[in-house]
Formats: structure tokens, sequence, C-alpha cells
């Protein structure tokens, strides 16, 4: 059997890792290429460091509640390598009228405690009795999806959806009116039809977990290391720096146009961006390519700054994770990360690290800039709100065009009969971050489940 993989990020390279693992487990012979466009692996997981400063141009954590990164990492020889987050310093903030508001204590998006939502300043006396009441709004019947927007503003009233919902959503980059709750926050949709409430949901939730576990974890070489540890394991024939100019259907599998050479192949695996698989199947499979077209994109960039502590000294404590900051704040930036207090390992003793993020769903002119404005808009930025007037020693962008897949409300049922039009082309896979989830752990269980399908049919 021979198998295509095209895509070199974390989902085909996960894709390829489990296709060897399973292969040598069921005793069986398989052959494959991986084929990557670019002249480097793991797609947006990539890792750079500059005078002692590490620096993510991506994705920079797992968590720890889908274990399958934290399963990767082991398989890989990695345990040893994994790291928690700073627990002793986990407070974040947002922005609220110029102003950064730390988030209550052991909160997210749904108090699990009383008191610390009671002594916030984030919320309005209304907005925490509102929030409060949760506990008694009946848990929806209708099984169909719904908005962030919508499932927050129906549990938790609307300054939840301004405050939870805005931080919510800024994990994708996207618009809590637009995004998938099934799709995004599973997790908080099974917790309503379980409990029937997300306070009670959570603080159940928060009895069963021990203390000491951290909610991420990552390396301590960044997660460049889980890329390097995939391709110095992997045993295929790897190929970067090769585009695939098409794939064609054929009597006995596919041609794949891979450069100057025809690869004939019984099973391809798409694990590119939708728009790359859509271009690629439209010969053959053309309703599966309008589908895949249907997937929205929104562009990112983020720009890392490394300071001398002694030129910050005085002008901000950095006691913190960062902070986020909501659409109708009206900032050039959506976050920021206090990079060298959330992790260790990522900054010099003398240094300072900090990470801002860019674009996103309604902002996204804001990553065509040029190097030097993108950089001065989040010194100003963070300027007026942390008072952080010191010159960077180091800046460092990093820009995702249309990196970010959206997942617009009604997306699970989408993929579905995407998955169904693939399978019926025959040996045609599709993985990757625009279907199941985006996260790191998202794509690995996918790759997981398409090595498995992968195995079960051939």
């Amino acid at each position: 059997m021979h198998i295509t993989i095209i895509g070199g990020g974390i989902a085909g390279l996960a894709t390829a890792f489990y296709l060897e693992k399973r292969a040598r487990e069921q005793g069986r012979e398989i052959q494959y290429v991986l084929l990557e466009r670019s002249d480097r692996w793991g797609g947006k997981i990539t890792t750079e460091s500059v005078d002692g400063f590490l620096i993510e141009g991506g994705p920079d954590l797992l968590l720890t509640q889908k274990p399958a990164g934290i399963q990767l990492c082991k398989d890989l020889g990695l345990a040893d390598r994994l790291i928690s987050t700073n627990s002793d310093r986990q407070r974040t903030f947002l922005v609220r009228d110029g102003k950064l508001v730390a988030f209550p204590e052991d909160f997210s998006l749904v108090p699990a405690r009383f008191w610390p939502l009671v002594r916030s300043p984030l919320y309005s006396f209304c907005g925490k009795v509102r929030m409060g009441l949760e506990v008694f709004v009946p848990r929806r019947r209708d099984e169909g999806d719904e908005s962030l927007a919508s499932f927050i503003g129906r549990r938790l009233g609307v300054e939840a959806v301004n405050i939870g919902g805005a931080m919510l959503a800024g994990i994708h980059s996207a618009d809590a009116e637009r995004l998938s709750m099934r799709c995004a926050f599973p997790m908080y949709v099974a917790m309503e039809q379980r409990y029937g409430s997300l306070i009670k949901g959570v603080r159940a939730m928060r009895k069963t977990r021990a203390k000491s576990s951290a909610m991420f974890q990552t390396l301590i070489g960044g997660m460049g290391e889980l890329v390097d540890a995939l391709v110095a394991q992997l045993d295929g024939d790897l190929r970067r720096g090769v585009a695939v100019g098409a794939v064609r259907k054929t009597d006995g599998g596919f041609e794949v146009v891979a450069g100057d050479e025809v690869i004939e192949t019984d099973v391809v695996v798409m694990a590119t961006p939708a728009y790359v698989s859509a271009d690629l199947v439209a010969d053959f499979a053309p309703d599966l390519s309008l589908l895949l077209r249907g997937v929205r994109y929104v562009s990112t960039a983020t720009v890392s700054l490394g300071y001398r502590k002694r030129d910050v000294e005085g002008q901000h404590d950095f006691e913190g994770f960062g902070f986020l900051s909501p659409k109708h704040e009206g900032r050039r930036i959506t976050a920021c990360t206090w990079v060298s207090t959330k992790l260790n390992f990522r900054a010099p003793d003398d240094g300072v690290l900090v990470r801002t993020f860019v674009g996103g769903a309604g902002r996204e002119d804001l990553v065509d800039l040029d190097d030097e404005a993108l950089i001065a808009q989040s010194r100003e930025e963070l300027e007026d709100l942390m008072g952080l007037t010191a010159d960077p020693v180091f800046a460092r962008i990093f820009r995702w065009q249309r990196g970010r897949p959206q997942f617009d409300v009604g997306h699970l049922d989408r993929v579905a009969e995407m998955e169904h039009l693939a399978a019926q082309v025959g040996g045609l896979f599709l993985t990757g971050s625009a279907y199941r989830g985006s996260a790191i752990p998202d794509c690995i269980v996918q790759a997981v489940d398409t090595v498995d399908r992968i195995l079960g049919e051939v």
C-alpha cells in the first residue's frame, strides 16, 4: 500500500508518525511520501532563539484537557521535556475602558467560586446577579448548533458575552456572533446537557480535578521541539520544497503531480488548508471542492518584543500572564502575553519577553502593515495600556495570511458532508485544522482517526 500525505504541518506529521506506529503494531507493510510545499516542517509551529530569548511564532501551549498533544510528546520520548505554566502568576487581565482589569481568581467564562466574582470590578452588580442566576436557566432542548454569543448570552447574560465571549472568541481570532459552539467549545455544550448549568458543571469538575494539575503545558525548548522530534523519528519519504500541482483520480488510486514527478499512490491524505484542498479535488470531486471553499479563513500576526529587565523596571510589574482586548475597545492589538512570566526558559535572567497578537475577524487589514508600522502600533498600545516606554532589544514578526480557519455555526454538519463526499471518492482523506478543531491536540486526534480509517479500509 502506498500513501501520499500532502502537507507537513502538525496534522501531516502526526499522520505519518501514527501511520508508521500503527502499521508496525499490526505487522503491516506500508510506503508513504510526505510532501511539504515550503522549505520547513511544522506549518504554524515555529520556534526561534534570539540572544537567549525563545520565540514562538505560532501556537505555544498544549491544553492538558485535550490529552492527545501530551500523549504524542510521550510517544516521542519527550515526557521529561514537558513543563507547565507558572501557576503562581496566572492572573489574566481584560482591557476595559482603556485600563487593565484582572479577571476574578479561578475564573474564565464561568465563575467556579462566588466571592472572587462578587469582589471583581470587571462586572456590574446586575451582570453579577445575572451570572449567578445561570443555575436556574433551563438546559437547551434544541440539539442544533448555535453561536458562541447566543450560547453565552442565553446562559450568562449580555455582559458575559462582552467579556467572557470576547475572550473565547479571541482564542480563534473569530467573531462571537458567528463562531460555532459545538465545534469550538463542545465541552460547555456537553456541560449544559449533563449538569443543566455551567456553574454546577464547573464546580463538579473542579472537585474531581487535581489541584496540582496544570491546564497548559509545553516543551522546554518550545513547540519546535515537537516538530523536530517527529521529523527525526519518521522513516518515510519526506520531501520539503515540493509543491503539489494536481491530484488526478485513476482506476487504481491516484496520480499526484509533485514538482516534475508523477507519484502513483493508493491513498491521498490532504493535510492542507481547505482552500488548497479545494483546488486539488476540483476535477474529480466538484461538490466536495465547493464545500471546502466555503471554509472561511482570517489573517493574523504576532509581534514578539524582547526587553532588558533593567529598562522596564518601574514601568510595569508583569505579574500575570497578560491581557485580552475585546473588539469593542477599538485597540490595534487583540491580546498580549507576558511570555517570560507565563513560562520559564523563555528569556534570559536579565530579560523580559512579551508577544502581541494582531488581526483576526474584522481586523485583518492591520496584518498587512509593514514591519516598522506593525512594531510601532504594538509598542504604542503597550505604552498606553502598560506604561511600557522602553526600547526593545529586538522585535520579531510572524504573519499568517489566511492562517486561521473560522468555524461558523453549522460547521460540523458541513464537515460531516465533506467526509461523506471524500469517502465516496475512495482512498481520499481530509485532516487538519480546518475541520474538527484547530488546536494542536485537535489536529493530532484527527490524524490518529485518519490513520485508523486508512488501515481499516485498505
